[in-house]
């Protein structure tokens, strides 16, 4: 079994109905894809993290006419039903006519202004080789990784929304994780201007994730 990553970029291509949406929102962005699964024969729903305010990346997706139905939740997932676009009928099609397994989550990121998604598909050498080819030309296609296929370790961009990791990280700076430790919720409260029960649940939803994601079983 073998695996090829590659990075996706695309211009002004219409690829993704969100990624149009948020595209002059500097204050939410797509973190990562976990889940996409077609909608009859004109559309999909998905599961996205998304990074930012929250408040806002409701707004957007409310007036988004592409966007038929979606739900934020307070840890960054997002559910949206959207309308098809062609270019993403094609790409996902590729997982449908060449045998091939994609690997989630689809991370995103921008360089330089310019959206990349960094995809990993997982089959035979003739099947991934094949995917690979019959990738839209609007797409530009940058090959990292190809070689017998290991299971990636989970990001925690992917794992911890922008806010958990920036609570993390005072907790850690703080030394809550020494031993002994070198903090309490209340002092950790006040650095974060949370009240100690809030920072309490924050480093529960934290910790069970990482747990989760990084635990094997």
């Amino acid at each position: 079994m073998r695996s090829t990553t590659v990075a996706l970029t695309w211009e002004d291509t219409g690829l993704h109905p969100l990624y149009d949406a948020f595209a002059t929102t500097p204050d939410v962005a797509v973190e990562a894809l976990h889940y996409i699964n077609p909608v009859g024969d004109d559309g999909y729903a998905e599961l996205i993290q998304l990074r930012g305010d929250l408040e806002l990346a409701r707004e957007v997706l409310q007036q988004s006419a592409a966007v038929n139905e979606f739900e934020v939740s307070e840890s960054g997932i997002a559910y949206v039903h959207y309308e098809a676009s062609p270019l993403m009928d094609d790409l996902l099609g590729i997982l449908f006519d060449h045998a091939v397994v994609l690997e989630w989550p689809v991370e995103f990121v921008a360089v330089d202004g310019v959206p990349e998604a960094r995809v990993t598909f997982v089959g035979t050498s003739h099947a991934l080789a094949e995917a690979v080819a019959a990738i839209p030309s609007a797409v530009t296609v940058t090959l990292e990784r190809t070689g017998r296929y290991r299971r990636s370790t989970p990001s925690l961009a992917t794992v911890l929304t922008e806010r958990q990791r920036e609570i993390l990280e005072t907790a850690v700076a703080a030394g809550y994780y020494d031993v002994p430790r070198g903090t309490t919720h209340r002092e950790l409260a006040a650095a974060l201007d949370l009240a100690p029960g809030t920072v309490s649940e924050h480093l529960q939803r934290i910790e069970h994730n990482l747990v989760t994601a990084f635990v094997p079983g």
